[in-house]
């Protein structure tokens, strides 16, 4: 039974709002302690590193053999910028074209879908849509090298 504490009940540790005081008191306090201890274990680990480093051991990059699937596609050749002027083999890239020298129905039909795709009023890039018109251009010879 809870008395009020106008009744003579001894103050302290005793009366109606003891437990809230308690668990909202453990409610504010742990993140502190979670992320001091993340903290202190980062610390621990970069110390670990360091000493490491210093006694000569050397460590390497992780072999990642599930990585390079997702993105095997990509390679150093193709994340390269646009050169200046357009050459026609990155023309043929750009529309996605395979043959040595494309029929002009090819070409169109490579441009519309790309840039029906990539279109600006769609959300699409203005520079991507230039660069895929540049590529229809130089390709049908509208455009000099």
């Amino acid at each position: 039974k809870l008395w009020p504490l106008s009744q003579g009940q001894p103050t302290g540790t005793f009366g109606p709002d003891s437990a809230q005081r308690g668990s909202r008191g453990f409610c504010a306090m742990w993140p502190v302690v979670v992320l001091g201890g993340i903290g202190l274990g980062a610390l621990a680990a970069r110390n670990g590193l360091r000493a490491a480093q210093r006694s000569g051991v050397k460590m390497g990059m992780p072999n990642m053999p599930g990585f390079s699937g997702a993105f095997g596609g990509l390679s150093r050749e193709s994340l390269q910028g646009f050169e200046s002027p357009m050459t026609r083999a990155e023309a043929k890239q750009v529309l996605n074209i395979r043959d040595m020298n494309p029929a002009k129905d090819t070409i169109r039909e490579a441009h519309r879908k790309l840039l029906i795709a990539n279109h600006p009023d769609k959300g699409g890039s203005t520079f991507l849509a230039t660069k895929i018109n540049e590529a229809k251009e130089i390709l049908l010879g509208k455009k000099n090298v």
